[in-house]
């Protein structure tokens, strides 16, 4: 016997049980048998339908006929059904590793539940990604963006004039107006508009609204989350986005409803970045940076979100360094495009980073352009440095002469790590892949990229060896798929989860990219487009998205923790912090992406 109420409420923590209601957790509760076994006992044989059970207490080993270990549960998890080990389903015989309670569910009832319940009779007769999907997909409690609206938005046609708009405005108490065209938003106008181009440009009040609106303004959907509005916002510097639904104006949101919604958002620091008129005053505000994060960790933000949200942060600071450096040293000698490389390019940032950055300019500099752009260079990475963004420990930075040159130049570093690639130099040359401008010329960035990445996919000799040093970051299983921990010197022993854990999933799917020749820097987004073009089947590329997800939450929650207790935040996790279900969730991960990995291998012919 045990105790009803008790179980229900275990199972409500237990995937994939906790996608069940109440009463139908209630229900299966009243058909569990408590057992006790002794350590070392036999429990059952999986070939004999036994059956579920569910570890209460305690710890079991799982072991093939031959009595080989194949693995160990605890607390939490579930055996009995058909279990996957290295990619292959196998009998296997349950032994007490110690003392332990079980809740034993018969054959009989599971069958039922399995019938009744279609998500329950999918985990279980899947494959270990199906489960990592289970685990990766949370539910965000982000707040919708029609959540923000409190009233229909005013409207007027493109026939309206300017100062029949203005009344319009006036009399709704609103700081913006919605241009319709047949039915259709075709712009909008704002207080600044007005301001800008009508009263300072001199137009005349009597010419129709549309002479003066921004047209096909970029526009959110009601069911977009919060922050959905906030990066866009963030991103393109708006301070008011039209929200549509079924393809019609329903309301407005403005950088305030953003701001009144949540008291310490990224969007106030980003436009705090924006006023301040010196290094010393940007370190003050780079200081709000730790309870910001820890803020968007805690609040179940998503982690491609927390991601952007960091990064657009850093590029706030950079851009504004940049533009104090041009107000000191004058308007730059020629057009030039201020890069970013790795974590920062591809808008995956975490609380622990350090800088990657590089110029690309025009055209060769003669003595003096070489100065300007080396004293420009040395302000915004020192200023970055004081901001918190060490100095990159392999000097990849634009103060680096040998990253601060032509577009030409450029190409030619390209062009010699592919056509004589050797080990060194692939290695080196990944990070440039993941390549980002952030303020300057877009389409000096976009010319080099498009040559690159062409190169790069022509190139097969070039991405063997690219393949070869993906496969020399291997993630932390043993070959009994116990965790490998490792240590730096320097920091306790643990799981680093950025280089044998996200920085192999980045690896993988940049050389499927290239072989596409998608150039975008993101992973997530190169992922939408390897699947798109055929070169990744969806249900790998779902997999490696759920790994990346899984194992960069686990990172971002280890590190928010550190930072609440005042310590620096690390990307070693050790294993013994985990919750058994977490370390079973973050195991499947791993595999997943030693799946991966081994068909690269064979696929180039990598050993």
């Amino acid at each position: 016997m045990h105790d009803v109420t008790l179980a229900t409420e275990f199972l409500h923590t237990v995937p994939p049980f906790n996608s069940l209601a109440t009463n139908d957790l209630e229900k299966l509760s009243r058909r569990l048998e408590a057992a006790y076994y002794p350590q070392d006992q036999e429990i059952f044989r999986s070939g004999s339908s036994p059956g579920l059970a569910v570890i209460r207490k305690g710890a079991v080993r799982l072991v093939d006929p031959d009595h080989k270990f194949l693995d160990k549960r605890s607390e939490g998890e579930l055996f009995g059904h058909g279990i996957y080990f290295h990619g292959e389903l196998k009998e296997y015989i349950a032994e007490a590793e110690e003392d332990c309670l079980l809740w034993h569910l018969k054959p009989d009832d599971f069958t039922e539940l399995r019938e009744q319940h279609p998500l329950l009779e999918e985990y279980f007769s899947s494959h270990l990604a199906t489960r990592l999907r289970a685990a990766a997909h949370v539910r965000d409690s982000v707040t919708q963006v029609r959540d923000l609206l409190k009233r229909e938005p005013v409207r007027t046609d493109g026939n309206t004039s300017i100062v029949d708009a203005a009344r319009l405005m006036s009399e709704h108490n609103v700081s913006s107006v919605l241009v319709m065209r047949d039915g259709v938003l075709g712009g909008i106008v704002t207080d600044k508009d007005l301001r800008q181009r009508v009263i300072a440009a001199g137009v005349d009040p009597l010419q129709p609204i549309c002479e003066v609106m921004t047209g096909s303004p970029m526009t959110l959907e009601a069911d977009s989350d919060i922050d959905a509005a906030l990066l866009l916002m963030m991103r393109e510097n708006y301070h008011h986005l039209p929200v549509i639904e079924d393809g019609r104006p329903v309301g407005l949101v403005t950088a305030g409803d953003i701001l009144r919604a949540q008291s310490e958002h990224p969007l106030r620091l980003v436009r705090d970045i924006h006023k301040r008129q010196s290094v010393d005053e940007l370190v003050r505000l780079s200081r709000r940076l730790p309870s910001l994060f820890e803020r968007m960790v805690t609040l179940g933000r998503d982690v491609q979100q927390i991601g952007r949200m960091v990064t657009h942060i850093t590029d706030a600071f950079t851009i504004r360094l940049i533009q104090l450096a041009e107000a000191r040293l004058g308007t730059p000698p020629m057009h030039y495009a201020w890069v970013v490389f790795g974590s920062q390019a591809r808008e995956e940032q975490t609380a622990r980073t350090d800088q990657d950055n590089g110029l690309v300019l025009e055209r060769k500099a003669d003595e003096d352009e070489v100065e300007y752009f080396s004293h420009l260079s040395e302000f915004v990475c020192d200023g970055l440095d004081k901001l918190g963004y060490v100095y990159c420990p392999g000097n990849i930075m634009a103060m680096n002469p040998k990253w601060r040159v032509s577009l030409p130049k450029w190409k030619r570093h390209f062009d010699g790590w592919i056509d004589e690639p050797e080990p060194k130099s692939v290695m080196h040359s990944s990070i440039f892949f993941d390549m980002r401008c952030v303020h300057g010329r877009r389409g000096l960035v976009e010319e080099l990229l498009k040559h690159a990445t062409k190169r790069a996919k022509t190139n097969r000799i070039f991405r063997r060896f690219m393949a070869a040093n993906v496969l020399a970051h291997r993630p932390p299983i043993g070959f009994f798929r116990r965790f490998v921990q490792e240590d730096d010197g320097s920091q306790s022993e643990g799981l680093n989860l950025k280089h044998r854990g996200i920085v192999p999933i980045i690896d993988l799917v940049r050389i499927r990219a290239l072989e596409a020749g998608v150039s975008h820097p993101n992973t997530f987004r190169r992922l939408e487009e390897v699947t798109a073009r055929g070169i990744v089947n969806k249900g790998d590329a779902r997999s490696l998205r759920d790994a990346l997800v899984l194992i960069s939450r686990i990172r971002l929650a280890h590190q928010a923790e550190q930072m609440s207790m005042g310590q620096d935040p690390t990307n070693f996790v050790p294993p013994d912090e985990l919750s058994p279900l977490m370390r079973r969730n973050l195991k499947a991960a791993f595999m997943l992406v030693v799946e991966a990995q081994n068909a690269l291998a064979h696929r180039y012919q990598v050993h």
